[in-house]
C-alpha cells in the first residue's frame, strides 16, 4: 500500500545496496546525519556489520543523539540525584530498523541510563549468576535475555553526592536478534567508551576488550 511511500517521504529512509548486496553500482548513496551520529558513537565498522546482519534491503536510523547531549542529559541527573530516587531516564544513543517492504525484519537498538543497581548488589553471588566483574567497577550480563547484552560501569560525577560512583552506576545495552554475542559487545563497549569520555567522569572505567570467560 501506500504506507511504505509515506514513510520514505516522511522520515527519509537510508538505503544501504551496496553494503548489502556487495553490488557496485555507479552511485554513492549519501549518508544520513543519523547514521553518521550512530557511527561515530558505536565504531563505523560496528554499525555497517550490525546493519549487514538484519539482512534488509533500507533500513532507517532514529533516536541518535550526538555523545554530548548525551552526557548532559545524563550527568544532570546524576547531580540531582538522592538515594532515594529510583526512577530514571533511558536514552537511545542509536535505533537501526530494518524493512522489507512495509515490514520490520529486525531492529538494533543500543541505549544507556543511570542503573537502579548498585556495585554493591553486585557483590551479592546471586547476581553472579548474571553479571560477570571486569574490571573494580565494571560488569557485564553477556545474556540478560533473548538478543539482549548489557553493561554496568561506575562514573563519577563532578557534583553528585558522595553515594553516586557506587549507588549510580551507569548501565548500557544493546538489543538486537540479529547480532552475534562479539558484535553486541563491540556495540557495547564502543558505546559505553564514548560516552563516559565524553562524560569526562573522574575516574574513567577501565573497559577490557574481551568479553570474560563463562565461569
Amino acid at each position: 500500500m501506500s504506507r511504505h511511500s509515506n514513510r520514505l517521504a516522511a522520515v527519509g529512509v537510508l538505503v544501504i545496496g551496496g553494503l548489502l548486496a556487495g553490488c557496485s553500482g555507479g552511485e554513492d548513496r549519501a549518508e544520513s546525519p543519523e547514521l553518521g551520529r550512530c557511527k561515530s558513537l558505536l565504531g563505523a565498522g560496528n554499525v555497517d556489520a550490525a546493519v549487514a546482519t538484519t539482512g534488509a534491503s533500507d533500513v532507517e536510523v532514529s533516536g541518535t543523539r550526538r555523545a554530548d547531549a548525551l552526557a548532559d542529559g545524563l550527568v544532570r541527573e546524576a547531580k540531582r540525584w538522592q538515594k532515594s530516587d529510583l526512577l530514571h531516564n533511558s536514552y537511545t544513543g542509536c535505533r537501526i530498523d530494518a524493512f522489507e517492504g512495509d515490514e520490520i525484519s529486525g531492529t538494533v537498538d543500543v541505549s544507556v541510563k543511570w542503573s537502579v543497581i548498585s556495585l554493591g548488589l553486585l557483590d551479592d553471588p546471586k547476581s553472579r549468576l548474571t553479571w560477570r566483574q571486569m574490571s573494580d567497577s565494571v560488569y557485564v550480563a553477556p545474556a540478560p535475555g533473548p538478543a539482549r547484552m548489557q553493561l554496568i560501569a561506575a562514573c563519577p560525577v563532578p557534583g553528585a553526592i558522595a553515594a553516586q560512583p557506587t549507588g549510580l552506576p551507569l548501565q548500557f545495552e544493546v538489543r538486537g536478534a540479529s547480532l552475534g554475542a562479539e558484535l553486541r559487545w563491540k556495540l557495547l563497549r564502543t558505546f559505553a567508551q564514548s560516552v563516559t569520555e565524553t562524560m569526562g567522569c573522574t575516574t574513567p572505567p577501565v573497559i577490557p576488550s574481551a568479553l570474560p570467560s563463562a565461569s
